[in-house]
C-alpha cells in the first residue's frame, strides 16, 4: 500500500468546511495517511485510511473549477478527526441523505443502500421502478432544486449529508444551507471524461454506506465488461462517421472532442463527426455547418428529444435529406424516460457505461454483437 503525505495547504486550497463553505484557514496541517483507493480512471477523488476510518479528497468537482478541494472525514469506532481537520466530518456509515442528482440514487441502489435516500431533487425525473415505489410510499420525498429548495423540509429531515452538484460553480444556495447546520458535499462525477472514470465514482458512495468492498467488486465487472467490448472493435477498418445532438433555436450544440459521449463513439469503433476542437465542453456551431456535417454522417445518435423521424421531421423539414434519416440510421438514448421527461441514461447509465458502449457497437458494428438488444438506445422509425 502506498504511503502518502497528503499535506492540507488550507492557505493556498480551497476547502469546504464541514457546512460546505469555509475557504480554510491560514494556516498548514500535515497528516500521514495509507491510500485506501487511488482511482484507476476518474480524477476527481481519491481515498484514504486513517486507521479504521476514511478521509476522502474530492477536487474540482465542477466544470471549470480550479484548485477547488474538499476534504470528509467518516468515522468509525468511536474515531475522532483530527482538531485541526478542516472538512466535513461525518459518522459512517451515513444513516440520511439527500440526492440532488439521479446519478447518485443509481450509485446507492447498486450497492443496496438505497435505504439511506430520504430525499431526492426532480424525484419526477427518476427512472428506477424501486425508488419510484418508495417515494410513492412517502419514504423520499421532493426536495425541490434551485430557488425552490424546501428549506423547512431539511431541516426537519436533519439529513447526515446532502450530496450536491454544481454547474459552473458553487451553488448559490450552498451557502444557506450551511447557516441551517446542514452538511454538504459537491459530487463531481459528471465531470468525468472517461466513461470508466465517471462508474467510479460509485467507490467513494461505497465509503460512506460501509460498502467500499462492495462498490470496488462492482466497478471491478463493470470495468471488464466496458473492456472486453470495446476490444471488440480494435481492429475494425471501417469507422463509421457520427453526428451527435440536435439543434436550439439557431445553434447546434456539440461535444468537444475530450468529451463523455465522444469517448464512447470512439470506444465503440466510430468516428466523431464534429471533431476539431480539444475541449470537453460543448460548442454551438451554425445549423448550416451542422446540416452539411449531418449530411456526411453515417450515424445520428441522441437527436434530442424525438422518439421518432417524424418528430425529426417536424423540427426541421431538411433533416429529410440527410444521410442519417434517410438510410433510418438515427437512434437516441432515450428508450428508458419517465412522463417527465427523465431518462435512465443519466440516472444508471452514468455507473452502467458497458451497457452504453455495447448500445453503440451493436449500432455501428451490429455484426460484432449480433445478440445483444439495445438497452438505453432505440432506433428511430
Amino acid at each position: 500500500m502506498r504511503r502518502l503525505t497528503v499535506i492540507y495547504l488550507l492557505l493556498l486550497v480551497l476547502l469546504f468546511s464541514a457546512c460546505g463553505g469555509s475557504h480554510g484557514k491560514n494556516d498548514r496541517t500535515a497528516t500521514t495517511l495509507d491510500t485506501l483507493y487511488h482511482p484507476q480512471y476518474a480524477s476527481g477523488f481519491e481515498i484514504f485510511r486513517s486507521g479504521k476510518s476514511s478521509v476522502l479528497h474530492i477536487t474540482n468537482p465542477w466544470q471549470g473549477a480550479d484548485s477547488v478541494s474538499q476534504w470528509i472525514f467518516l468515522a468509525r469506532d468511536g474515531e475522532q478527526a483530527p482538531a485541526d481537520f478542516d472538512g466535513v466530518i461525518l459518522q459512517a456509515p451515513i444513516r440520511k441523505a439527500v440526492c440532488m442528482s439521479s446519478s447518485y440514487v443509481a450509485f446507492l441502489e447498486a450497492l443496496g443502500a438505497d435505504s439511506v435516500i430520504r430525499a431526492i431533487s426532480g424525484t419526477g425525473f427518476i427512472f428506477s421502478e424501486r425508488i419510484r415505489q418508495r417515494i410513492a410510499a412517502g419514504e423520499i420525498t421532493e426536495t425541490g432544486f434551485d430557488n425552490s429548495l424546501n428549506f423547512e423540509q431539511l431541516v426537519a429531515l436533519q439529513p447526515d449529508v446532502i450530496f450536491l452538484y454544481g454547474i459552473t460553480g458553487e451553488n448559490a444556495l450552498t451557502a444557506k444551507l450551511n447557516e441551517l447546520g446542514l452538511k454538504t458535499i459537491y459530487i463531481g462525477d459528471y465531470v468525468e471524461n472517461n466513461p470508466l472514470g465517471r462508474a467510479e465514482w460509485v467507490t467513494l458512495f461505497g465509503e460512506f454506506v460501509d460498502r467500499g468492498e462492495r462498490a470496488r467488486t462492482l466497478f471491478d465487472s463493470i470495468r471488464t465488461e466496458y473492456n472486453q467490448a470495446k476490444a471488440l472493435v480494435a481492429d475494425v477498418e471501417q469507422r463509421p462517421e457520427v453526428m451527435l445532438n440536435a439543434p436550439w433555436q439557431d445553434s447546434w450544440f456539440v461535444p468537444g472532442d475530450r468529451s463523455y459521449m465522444v469517448r464512447l463513439i470512439e470506444d465503440a469503433g466510430g468516428n466523431y463527426a464534429c471533431r476539431g476542437v480539444d475541449s470537453d465542453q460543448s460548442r454551438p456551431i451554425s445549423t448550416e455547418t451542422a446540416f452539411v456535417t449531418a449530411s456526411k454522417a453515417d450515424y445520428w445518435l441522441s437527436p434530442g428529444t424525438a422518439t421518432n423521424l417524424a418528430e425529426l421531421r417536424a423540427m426541421n423539414t431538411r433533416f429529410e435529406s440527410i444521410k442519417p434519416v434517410r438510410e433510418k440510421h438515427v437512434y437516441n438514448n432515450n428508450a428508458r424516460t419517465t412522463p417527465s421527461g427523465g431518462s435512465d441514461f443519466w440516472e444508471s447509465g452514468a455507473l452502467y457505461p458497458d451497457r452504453t458502449l455495447k448500445d453503440m457497437i451493436r449500432i455501428l458494428h451490429p455484426e460484432l454483437l449480433p445478440d445483444h438488444t439495445l438497452f438505453y438506445f432505440r432506433q428511430l422509425k
